[in-house]
């Protein structure tokens, strides 16, 4: 029972994880410097924040490792949504350190205060960046969230993913894409060409998920091909 409770207090401890999360950013700036990049896409979603304010950001979970790259913050602000797990609390970490908002989810469900303050900041121009199988999966099974969210709010989905040629695959639910330095990566934003209609059930919103999902699949598929995976 001590054991647990010392565990729990390290890593929920404010400094270790501010100190993690340095930690993953040299790391991450070590890989992205040392490597063959090629980036595909950002301009169009340049066009649309011009034109709609904001935008929602999806990237499956296994390809969060190089999410702070995701956006331009020159441009204009970008949130990210996050867990309550260790894994959240450290990915919050680390994309608050590369310079963007979080919006940490409460653990087990949405509250109604998040999802306001989601909403409210898409209609100011603050975009937001969401793992649709996170935090537990089922891997890459899209929730309705991001769907629901470009009903409410009026603004168009983008989905940012990245492939490299050398990696680690971490052994968890979603088999975490971990880059290494020195190889070649391809970063690739698509704009998710779906209109969403006002109303929807949700049989329609599940197959609504479904879609993006698939779409999501078929444009990290296009990434991985870029770097001969």
């Amino acid at each position: 029972m001590r054991q647990d409770t010392l565990r729990q207090r390290i890593v929920s401890s404010p400094a270790l994880n501010r100190a993690a999360a340095g930690l993953f950013r040299l790391w991450l700036e070590l890989v992205y410097r040392s490597s063959r990049r090629e980036a595909d896409g950002w301009e169009a979603v340049a066009r649309l924040i011009e034109t709609h304010g904001a935008v929602i950001i999806v990237c499956w979970h296994q390809r969060i490792m190089l999410t702070p790259w995701m956006f331009d913050l020159a441009q204009a602000p970008c949130r990210s949504l996050t867990s309550a797990g260790r894994a959240g609390r450290l990915v919050g970490w680390m994309h608050r350190a590369f310079g963007y908002g979080t919006v940490p989810m409460p653990k087990g469900h949405w509250g109604a205060a998040q999802m306001r303050d989601v909403l409210r900041g898409l209609k100011e121009g603050v975009s937001i960046g969401i793992s649709p199988d996170g935090p537990r999966g089922p891997a890459r099974v899209a929730k309705v969230t991001p769907i629901q969210w470009a009903r409410t709010a009026q603004v168009p989905v983008v989905v940012f993913t990245f492939s490299t040629s050398r990696a680690w695959y971490w052994r968890t639910w979603d088999r975490l894409m971990f880059p290494l330095p020195f190889g070649r990566i391809a970063m690739l934003w698509r704009v998710w060409d779906r209109a969403v209609p006002p109303r929807f059930s949700e049989e329609e919103g599940e197959a609504l998920a479904a879609e993006l999902g698939a779409f999501m699949d078929d444009v990290t598929a296009q990434a991985d091909a870029r770097v001969g995976r």
